[in-house]
């Protein structure tokens, strides 16, 4: 197979300038069949507050190579497309701060419902989100945990977990005159973060399954503990803009029973709902149908593709924008993002590529976006060395076509850790990589091959090696144990 020699690896290229920001859009896509759609470049259009735009990025999520599939694993063998790497991850969250008591009994037994038929819940994680925080009832591991192997069959036992969980919760309804509008509203806020925060450190597709009453976009100052009225349509689309960005989109399920009472006011709350399911590339369901929504969010990676489009520098003008995206194919329904907020600087607040890197250094799982195989085996010139061997998974990979060549543009770290969990990382290192078409048939069977030897440092337990994509965003990164022990 090809081996890209290092030096070709860290030369720079030269290329005309390209737009800095790229307006990145998660779309699944259904058959009339009810089934995956398969979909080409050619079959969507695009427009951004009306203007058409040009696809630049189009990539299937988990397309696969066989040259990095996971069978058999020989000793000193690795490979992130095995088993315990899951391909998303679903969070369900019961929102019982903002769910009324007469409402949490049949919700609870809708989300039995959801859960309990599902056979294997290695990728589903559950928490409540109460007055004092975030409940686990499946907590997502941390990292070096196994990712479920513990907990298999969990979702069977649904009902007792539930119902443990539950009786060291303060079910404070939202109507509850020991608490004001305001604190639980920036209490959710608070929450949601925290769980982000977790969520953000997985790298790939995550869904919220968030079922929720809702909480209000505004209160008045008739109802505010301050005497003034308190705005959320800011945090709500700051929150919202952080969720796309780390790959997350909610699903929101209005936590109602069947008797909903038409008179009360819930128009504020439906709005919020909305606007994060909009703004995330999720879907609101109404009337507590937590099953249809997990049913969506799990199914939704099996037809899943990256679109990306650079919109003109004036893009960026801190208004919202609604974007509108359609299928020349008939019968294909789409889901993705409807709208997001053009913020003028940057929507992590810091460059991409080092958040990327330090999500998956703290995931639990390896990211599985970019398929990679790697080698662990000791040094032939330097027996204090470890020698390591990479092989990229190139259909992962975005190439872009320049005149007959093609280029992509690829960063490459790796991470050790020691026995107590700590991460020792290494700076990204830039892999801008120029193909001719015969080069690029090549790697495109064979895989993009690199290694090297490495000495690591006394007491590393396990090392991560992660690759990011800087056209498309794909991770992929895949942990090797053993290093340091004999014969490694």
């Amino acid at each position: 197979m090809r081996r890209v020699g290092l030096l070709m690896l860290m030369a720079a290229a030269a290329w005309g300038q390209t737009p800095q920001r790229m307006v990145r859009l998660n779309v699944v896509a259904e058959g009339a069949s009810g089934g995956p759609a398969e979909l080409a470049a050619g079959d969507l259009q695009i427009t951004d507050a009306g203007k058409p735009e040009t696809i630049a990025l189009f990539r299937k999520n988990g397309s696969g190579n066989a040259s990095v599939a996971a069978g058999p694993m020989a000793p000193g063998e690795f490979s992130n497309r095995g088993a315990g790497t899951p391909a998303q991850v679903t969070v369900v969250l019961f929102d019982v701060l903002n769910t009324t008591m007469k409402d949490q009994a049949y919700v609870r037994g809708r989300i039995i419902d959801a859960l309990q038929p599902i056979k294997d819940g290695d990728s589903v994680y559950f928490y409540l989100l109460t007055l004092k925080g975030l409940v686990p009832v499946r907590a997502l591991p941390e990292v070096g945990e196994p990712a479920g192997a513990a907990e298999a069959g969990w979702t069977q036992q649904i009902q007792p977990k539930l119902d443990a969980a539950m009786k060291g919760v303060n079910r404070l309804g939202p109507h509850s005159d020991n608490m004001e509008p305001q604190d639980r509203v920036n209490a959710t806020y608070q929450w949601l973060a925290a769980l982000l925060g977790r969520l953000g450190s997985v790298a790939g597709r995550k869904n919220l399954v968030w079922v929720t009453r809702g909480i209000p976009i505004e209160i008045g100052a008739r109802h505010a503990g301050s005497g003034s009225p308190a705005e959320y349509e800011e945090l709500l689309r700051r929150l919202s803009t952080a969720f796309d960005a780390s790959g997350v989109a909610v699903y929101p399920v209005e936590a109602f029973g069947p008797r909903r009472d038409e008179g009360e006011e819930m128009m504020e709350q439906q709005q919020t709902l909305d606007e994060i399911a909009a703004m995330t590339g999720g879907q609101l369901y109404a009337q507590a149908d937590v099953p249809a929504a997990m049913k969506a969010a799990m199914e939704a990676s099996q037809s899943s593709y990256v679109v990306g489009y650079y919109p003109a520098a004036g893009n960026w003008d801190g208004k919202l924008h609604k974007i509108k995206l359609k299928c020349a194919k008939d019968g294909v329904k789409l889901e993705s993002k409807t709208e997001y907020v053009a913020y003028k600087e940057p929507e992590m607040g810091a460059a991409e590529e080092q958040e990327a890197f330090r999500a998956a250094i703290r995931s639990p799982f390896d990211a599985s976006e970019i398929g990679l195989w790697a080698l662990r085996a000791s040094s032939k010139k330097d027996p204090k060395k470890t020698r390591l061997q990479l092989r990229i998974d190139a259909r992962d990979v975005t190439m872009q076509a320049v005149g007959t060549a093609y280029h992509c543009d690829l960063s490459v770290a790796y991470v050790s850790y020691g026995k107590n969990g700590e991460p020792w990382p290494t700076r990204p290192v830039a892999m801008p990589i120029d193909f001719v078409a015969a080069q690029r048939d090549e790697v495109l069977k064979g895989g993009i091959n690199v290694g090297g030897d490495i000495a690591f440092r006394e007491g590393v337990d396990k090392v991560r090696i992660i690759v990011l994509d800087n056209f498309s965003g794909a991770v992929g990164s895949v942990t090797l144990t053993g290093i340091g022990k004999a014969g490694s």
